[in-house]
């Protein structure tokens, strides 16, 4: 699994057609936008311990399932009382969109793994899972939705990747089946098709803004020319950062020796005492991989590394493999916090003998919300005003809700890469609305 997330990885910075860990896409296709058509105002969240605030809804922590699970046992004996009017008399069913088998057959049958870890840890009596092969294409996904739609499915979870979602939501929203989808490709949103994977807005922003807190005013972009890095810069403006110098190179291109040089001497000057100084104080690389390494080496030797300008990333520095490189110690990026999905990756491990991929939260959160959702109620326990619920969930992966846009929030916490792992150094929100909100 940790090759598959290492591939994952690299196939999502170089091209933002695969934010996954095949060749298919989570992400559109790379292409050079200036920002138009990007959703804006991404609500970071606030920290807090009012009960007014916080989402009433969790399965993060052991309580909290221990507390469900008290809920369904109550929930089982009611709907065994004739007298028990109020109850669905058939479970809710709900369709798992997932590549079983194919190419991405080895990440299908991980997140199927998980969201099973899910039904075991918050499962209900009123809940039915369906799992459906995708076969890794997006006629697939396609075909998966029919059979979700003829199984009057009530809700779809899934497909991965952005063309398989493109392909099923057509079939969903015609058969009026909401769909939570586990792309990144925000403009597949809307329609009451709810996008739950990690998007840059929220990562960008969270970052950015504690830059701007420690007081890092000038910022630089270096970046290949892809959607993804134009959506950095965009929310990297609408954060109210002071751009000051931004280098693209095209997408793919290796041989960034001499462009990188002429970046870094065309930012330099020196101060009073004789000592290098530049244009500005934080410098914004949102890569990840092997492009990531080789971008910092060639920075280190240009002179600009975390010793003279705080280097900041994005959600794709979130890689062990990353943390262990000396030249990243003391880089800033903003994800979901570590401590959060331990017990989870324990448990994945206890279960089958192997760790989750980094995607595998995803299918236990959306299976969690699902069969939360299904609880106690006889009509459209996934109406759009329960699943966007303002106040949001309490997942393995933090605190996020489902935007009535169809985009997600998310409460980050901003991690700096100390002595081989990345460190919390500024917590995660733990609720969205204030008090009285």
């Amino acid at each position: 699994m940790k090759q598959a997330y290492t591939k994952f990885l690299s196939l999502f910075q170089s091209l933002f057609l695969c934010a996954a860990i095949t060749a298919a896409a989570l992400l559109p296709a790379g292409c050079k936008t200036t920002g138009a058509g990007q959703p804006s105002g991404a609500q970071l969240g606030v920290v807090t311990n009012d009960p007014n605030s916080l989402p009433d809804i969790g399965w993060q922590t052991s309580h909290q399932r221990q507390t469900l699970s008290r809920e369904d046992q109550a929930l089982a004996t009611r709907q065994n009382n004739p007298a028990a009017a109020d109850l669905r008399a058939t479970p809710v069913k709900v369709a798992l969109l997932l590549p079983m088998s194919g190419r991405s057959g080895d990440l299908g049958q991980a997140m199927l793994k998980a969201a099973q870890l899910a039904l075991f840890d918050v499962g209900s009596a009123a809940f039915e899972l369906m799992p459906i092969d995708t076969q890794s294409t997006p006629q697939g996904a396609a075909e998966a939705a029919r059979k979700a739609a003829g199984a009057r499915s009530d809700l779809i979870l899934g497909p991965i990747f952005a063309d398989d979602v493109r392909a099923a939501k057509p079939v969903a929203t015609s058969a009026n089946i909401p769909m939570i989808a586990f792309t990144t490709d925000w403009k597949l949103a809307g329609n009451d098709t709810y996008i739950m994977g990690f998007l840059p807005f929220a990562q960008v922003s969270r970052v950015a803004q504690y830059a701007q807190s420690r007081g890092l005013n000038r910022f630089a972009v270096y970046a290949p020319q892809t959607e993804y890095c134009d959506v950095v810069i965009g929310t990297l403006q609408r954060s109210g950062a002071q751009i000051v110098r931004t280098g693209r190179y095209a997408a793919g291109e290796t041989a960034v020796q001499n462009m990188v040089q002429d970046f870094a001497q065309q930012a330099a000057s020196v101060d009073a005492n004789g000592n290098p100084a530049y244009v500005f104080d934080t410098l914004m690389l949102p890569v990840g991989g092997e492009s990531l390494r080789t971008l910092i080496s060639l920075f280190d030797l240009s002179g600009i590394n975390n010793k003279n300008i705080r280097l900041i990333g994005t959600g794709l520095w979130d890689d062990e493999s990353l943390a262990r490189n000396p030249a990243l110690y003391g880089g800033w990026f903003a994800a979901p916090d570590p401590a959060l999905r331990r017990d989870f990756d324990k448990r994945y491990l206890d279960s089958y003998g192997s760790a989750p991929p980094r995607l595998a939260t995803l299918a236990y959160d959306a299976t969690a919300l699902a069969a939360v959702l299904s609880r106690g109620t006889q009509d459209k326990p996934y109406s759009r005003q329960r699943l966007t619920n303002p106040r949001g969930f309490a997942g393995i992966d933090g605190v996020f809700r489902l935007r009535p846009d169809g985009l997600n929030d998310r409460g980050l916490a901003v991690l700096e890469v100390q002595s081989g792992r990345a460190r919390v150094i500024d917590a995660a929100p733990t609720a969205f609305v204030g008090s009285g909100s």
